[in-house]
């Protein structure tokens, strides 16, 4: 028997929510799509909208208004942009609310980043068999470092201590 290879089912198009596979779009849809002032960019399977529009949306859909009825305010025909993209727009918009981003104009990268005072550097990765490699010498050095590391946060903390004025 066989083993490997590709997943069961790739190479099928990609379906949306109504199990529809993922529609182009027609010459005559995006000409009607690019009418409106909400859309910044159209392509045959791309609608990217403005700034604008984000900001309403993402306004209203917190207000509790359905997606779909948000977009038909707005002018647009939610038929033709379809549930997939809206439920994308929705997606995007919520991570960047989350990372405290501010929306962009279109696919616009994000220049402007929150101020933060300074990065936490992330964990390096450790080999699968780290913990196998370490010897009682590999330990100790480790203790050690702690051990130092400590002093060190601690003659930090008296210099920031002493540079703070009594009241």
């Amino acid at each position: 028997m066989p083993s490997g290879g590709a997943r069961p089912g790739a190479g099928r198009p990609r379906k949306d929510a109504d199990g529809n596979t993922n529609k182009q779009l027609t010459t005559e849809q995006i000409e009607h799509l690019l009418d409106s002032p909400c859309i910044a960019y159209v392509s045959r399977t791309t609608v990217t909208f403005t700034k604008a529009f984000k900001e309403m949306f993402w306004q209203r859909y917190c207000d509790g208004i359905p997606p779909m009825k948000i977009c038909e305010d707005a002018g647009l025909n939610a038929d033709i942009i379809g549930k997939s993209r809206i439920d994308t727009l929705i997606k995007a918009l919520r991570d960047q609310v989350e990372r405290g981003l501010p929306f962009n104009e279109g696919n616009e990268p994000h220049s402007d980043k929150p101020d933060k005072q300074f990065d936490i550097p992330k964990m390096p990765r450790l080999p699968k068999n780290a913990l196998i490699a370490l010897t009682p010498d590999a330990i100790a050095k480790m203790a050690h470092e702690v051990r130092y590391l400590k002093q060190e946060m601690e003659f930090l903390k008296k210099i920031i201590l002493s540079g703070v004025s009594k009241k």
